[in-house]
């Protein structure tokens, strides 16, 4: 019985280990994963990184990228600045975009600025500048 008791504690205290340890959400992460989501067409998961007022958008993001094929090289998102409630987000790396065979296009991800939201408690991809 000690014996038992002893593990299941070891085990609880292992778990809260683990929990502590856990990424915390951010602003720059939520980003990031709405933008992979983004190239894999999975309206689900970009309805469910979206803020409310850019869900719409979510969907027509990942109709857009069904018929391409589609990768993000190296991303790196990183929070520059407030703009009321919404923090600023922009990210480093490349999306390389290829459709029906052709030659693979490039295009930088500097140079857009992203708008996050904490909603329900997560943070929330909720537009662009």
């Amino acid at each position: 019985m000690h014996r038992h008791r002893t593990l299941i504690t070891g085990l609880l205290l292992i778990l809260l280990i683990l929990t502590g340890c856990a990424k915390k959400s951010s602003a720059p992460g939520a980003i990031e994963q709405y933008l992979k989501a983004k190239v894999a067409s999975d309206e689900n998961k970009l309805v469910s990184l979206s803020c409310k007022a850019w869900e719409a958008q979510a969907i027509q993001d990942a109709a857009t990228f069904k018929s391409v094929s589609a990768e993000i090289k190296n991303i790196a998102c990183q929070e520059k600045g407030q703009d009321g409630k919404y923090t600023l987000v922009t990210c480093d790396g490349t999306l390389v975009i290829q459709y029906r065979g052709e030659t693979p296009r490039e295009q930088p991800l500097s140079g857009t600025t992203y708008r996050a939201v904490k909603e329900d408690g997560e943070w929330k991809m909720c537009g662009q500048q």
